[in-house]
């Protein structure tokens, strides 16, 4: 796939550091290329200073939009033929980050929805692991339900005390800790009857490597699903030309 002809793909990334190397390195896995030459363009705009989404979210932090739209326009200014931003919270600002863009931005929900009958094709209950404000938000609850599947997410006390200290592990580099918290839940959501998991935060595929690897039916990893979103995108281009 030649793609160069067909402008960068803009990364609007930093959130967290860690989230957006695991996107760009999917991004290169995913792209079946077979020289440098052939991959995806990327223009990476990796802003760590970022305030923290969830805590904007749920009311307790400053807003990010002021910083998301700065970098929406760096990346527009700079030329970019799409954009990425691999974390889902910031797309409690989706509509006006597209409005602001001259290009279209992929969304990230968007794309990992569409995974879930790739991963299983009988799937009927989908469970979502995210951050609280992701689920605040319902864009997963949202989309999974206008396509039909039932929901599970985490109760109240695995938000307190698994998911949200996991995430929190994942960025601060423990990863064995996140694993052990992760698991629990992916446990528990799928004894309550889920056929898949998107993993609707791009730090808990971080966190559960192990179980995506071993069982990668079970799992939509919503980083992986977003670069195979960007390839899709690139690809469509090429072939218009």
């Amino acid at each position: 796939m030649s793609t160069a002809a067909h402008g960068f793909l803009g990364v609007l990334g930093g959130m967290g550091p860690l989230a957006t190397a695991d996107f760009m390195s999917k991004l290169a896995r995913n792209c079946t290329a077979r020289c440098d030459q052939e991959h995806i363009p990327v223009l990476l705009y990796g802003d760590c200073t970022t305030p923290d989404r969830t805590a904007s979210i749920v009311g307790h932090g400053p807003s990010p939009l002021p910083q998301l739209l700065s970098g929406i326009e760096f990346l527009n200014r700079a030329g970019v033929s799409a954009i990425c931003i691999p974390c889902n919270s910031a797309h409690h600002w989706y509509a006006q980050m597209a409005q602001a863009s001259a290009v279209p931005i992929l969304h990230i929900a968007e794309a990992s929805v569409s995974q879930v009958r790739v991963h299983n094709p009988k799937a009927q209950v989908v469970g979502v692991m995210s951050t609280l404000g992701t689920h605040s938000t319902g864009i997963y609850e949202q989309a999974l339900r206008d396509r039909g599947f039932d929901v599970l997410s985490a109760t109240p006390l695995q938000f307190e005390t698994l998911v949200s200290p996991g995430i929190a592990h994942v960025k601060a580099n423990e990863i064995d800790q996140a694993q052990a918290a992760f698991e629990q839940v992916a446990l528990s959501l799928f004894d309550r009857g889920a056929d898949v998991i998107i993993l609707g935060c791009t730090e808990i595929p971080i966190g559960l490597q192990r179980e995506c690897a071993a069982h990668p039916a079970r799992y939509v990893d919503s980083t992986d699903a977003l670069t195979l979103a960007a390839i899709d995108h690139f690809r469509r281009a090429t072939a218009v030309r």
